[in-house]
C-alpha cells in the first residue's frame, strides 16, 4: 500500500492528478480544514 499527501491550488489541479494515478487509486480524502496557500487530499494506492 502506498499514501500520497498532495498540495494543490486549484480543484483543476487535483483532478489532473487522479487522472494519472486513477487505475490504482484505492482511496481518496480531501482534507476539512483547508489553511493556508496550498489545500490538501491524501491518496491511498494499491
Amino acid at each position: 500500500m502506498i499514501k500520497i499527501k498532495i498540495s494543490y491550488e486549484r480543484p483543476e489541479e487535483l483532478q489532473k492528478v487522479l487522472e494519472r494515478l486513477a487505475p490504482n487509486v484505492k482511496n481518496l480524502k480531501v482534507a476539512r480544514k483547508q489553511d493556508g496557500r496550498f489545500l490538501k487530499a491524501y491518496v491511498t494506492m494499491e
